[in-house]
């Protein structure tokens, strides 16, 4: 694997009248592609000096800090802080990947005397905060979410409690009305929309969506899908930078029709300029620090609430049916990737465990367990597993249930 831990010296350029930020996600890899994008973000950091990276999540693979704040340091600190101009500030949001096992630890790390020691460049304050970011004459106001929280996972409830995810729900709906920026942007791990394989997240499509539409956030950013996308729909950009490390797989295509505005399935980064009260620029840039596209931002005022349109669902580019979390015999499934049937009880488990282990640990039993199929959307079945085979390196889909007795 290629040396990723020596010091470079990039040019930092003076401070500037635009805020900058420089953002990736689903980088942790542990390889030759993690190092070589760690290269062109140290590049880029040289030349724009950002005021943070914003890393929003999958920080490390295949299951986060594994109770290990050294794994932090190792694939962290070691890969990136030796380069100069990545000497920053690193806010961080936690990913699918980092709840796998306690994202507790990560959240630790910021106070650790590792993280101190080293400049503490690794900002989690909390699983969920705001940032503000401001020249002489501009703000913007960043809101860091934890989408495992939104979605619901078996450890975040264990660790955090089953009322954190109404707690950050209404701390952002809160602090986005309060705010009073130029700007404001949201940051999340797991995609609204989106081409690649995990496509829509259907709980932040119905709950966040119109929430961000209403108070004035003209953009939401998000990686999990491992590519970089732009969408537009109806005033609202999604923009997608989950090329850190991990590599693009299968596609679901679920964004809305003639919505894709560009759409890179390599590894890179995208990048935040704000300049101006009126009208941003993301740049995405591929693995060598290339430009591969520019979009603009056009900034947007809040909304009063009784103007607000009826939610409703898109004509999306895929048919392939979006299902609602649903209980299964009177219980809502945790860690949940994708729900695959209307009866809540089949569904894509976002866990390293076998499918009778997740669904034990949710007091049910497993029915029956498939391979994900590696090249079609999440609930698409490859071949049947036994319930006790663990996920290792490929996604199950699970049908849980009751259990059955014979007399």
């Amino acid at each position: 694997m290629p040396k990723m831990w020596r010091t470079l010296m990039l040019p930092v350029v003076a401070a500037q009248q635009c805020v900058e930020l420089l953002i990736i996600g689903d980088y942790g890899t542990r390889d030759g592609n993690q190092a070589a994008v760690a290269n062109s973000l140290a590049r880029l950091a040289g030349e724009k000096a950002p005021q943070a990276v914003a890393a929003i999540g999958d920080n490390v693979y295949p299951d986060g800090a594994a109770y290990d704040p050294g794994t932090i340091t190792r694939w962290w600190g070691q890969v990136y802080l030796g380069f100069e101009s990545l000497r920053r500030p690193w806010h961080v949001i936690t990913g699918n990947h980092d709840w796998w096992t306690d994202a507790l630890v990560e959240r630790a790390y910021t106070d650790s005397e590792a993280n101190k020691n080293s400049g503490g460049y690794w900002q989690l304050p909390h699983f969920w905060y705001k940032k503000t970011y401001s020249v002489p004459g501009l703000s913007v106001d960043a809101f860091y979410i934890d989408t495992m929280v939104w979605k619901g996972g078996t450890l975040t409830e264990k660790h955090l409690g089953p009322q954190a995810r109404e707690e950050q729900k209404q701390w952002l709906f809160r602090e986005l009305a309060n705010s009073q920026a130029d700007w404001r942007v949201v940051l999340g791990h797991h995609t609204i929309y989106s081409a690649g394989m995990h496509g829509v997240t259907e709980v932040l499509l119905r709950e966040l969506d119109p929430k961000l539409r209403e108070l004035g956030v003209p953009v939401y950013f998000a990686g999990h899908d491992h590519s970089k996308q732009v969408i537009y729909w109806e005033g609202m950009s999604y923009v997608i930078s989950g090329a850190g490390g991990a590599s693009a797989r299968g596609s679901s295509n679920q964004y809305p029709q003639g919505s894709m505005q560009h759409f890179f399935p390599d590894h890179g980064f995208v990048g935040l300029s704000v300049c101006n009260k009126q009208e941003a620029m993301v740049t995405l840039y591929d693995k060598g620090g290339g430009v591969q596209a520019t979009w603009p931002i056009q900034n947007k005022p809040k909304r009063q609430r009784s103007m607000r349109a009826p939610w409703k669902q898109p004509t999306l580019q895929s048919k392939s049916a979006i299902f609602r979390a649903a209980a299964c015999h009177d219980v809502e499934l945790k860690s949940v990737e994708k729900w695959c049937s209307m009866d809540g009880c089949k569904v894509l488990a976002d866990s390293s465990q076998s499918c009778s282990v997740f669904c034990k640990d949710q007091q049910l039993h497993c029915q029956r367990a498939w391979v994900q199929s590696p090249e079609e959307e999440d609930c698409t079945e490859g071949p049947t597993v036994a319930c006790e085979v663990p996920a290792t390196n490929s996604s199950l889909i699970c049908e849980c249930g009751v259990a059955t007795f014979v007399p």
